[in-house]
């Protein structure tokens, strides 16, 4: 949180939007603003919980072998983690404080036209007040984005193809970002 109080405003991605920042309004936009690259945010009003979680820093992602006195200890780290929702009290305790120091979760923001756009930033910034969204461009979705789109677009008119993404890389992970 301390990484974002000297965030200020601009079309940088994860910046706070200034009057130059376009709000997708509708389908079409979103494949314009790819286009385009036009920087774009939405509302934070009525999104929804995707079924998806990512590591902040994908660098982690893989297999980690620590030297632990004798012992020799493996772990695989998951870039991504499949969630189901709703959840039970004890994961959802584990998914918002546990894991939201490593992963933060996708939402779908709905459009003007009815349909929804895939939006992917940190999760504390649903507890800042205001109603904006960070700075964003619109990219492809990876393998796993696309998996969980499609899922999603059994019951919300979503495109799979594109994510919103307003994460402001560089962050300190670990201890520090819970």
């Amino acid at each position: 949180w301390i990484y974002d109080l000297g965030v200020g405003t601009g079309t940088e991605q994860g910046q706070m939007p200034d009057q130059s920042v376009s709000v997708v309004h509708t389908q079409d936009d979103v494949e314009d603003f790819f286009f385009q690259t036009t920087p774009a945010t939405v509302p934070k009003e009525n999104l929804i919980r995707c079924p998806l979680l990512r590591l902040r820093d994908s660098e982690y992602a893989g297999e980690h072998t620590h030297l632990n006195g004798q012992t020799k200890r493996t772990v695989v780290i998951s870039e991504y983690i499949p969630v189901a929702y709703p959840t039970d009290p004890i994961r959802s305790f584990l998914l918002r404080f546990l894991a939201s120091g490593h992963y933060n979760g996708y939402y779908l923001a709905p459009l003007e036209d009815g349909s929804y756009v895939c939006v992917y930033f940190d999760d504390y910034l649903m507890l800042r007040s205001g109603d904006e969204l960070p700075t964003g461009y619109i990219r492809h979705t990876t393998t796993e984005e696309k998996t969980m789109l499609h899922q999603m677009a059994e019951d919300y008119e979503v495109d799979p193809v594109y994510v919103l993404d307003m994460y402001r890389h560089g962050k300190v992970s670990w201890m520090l970002d819970f």
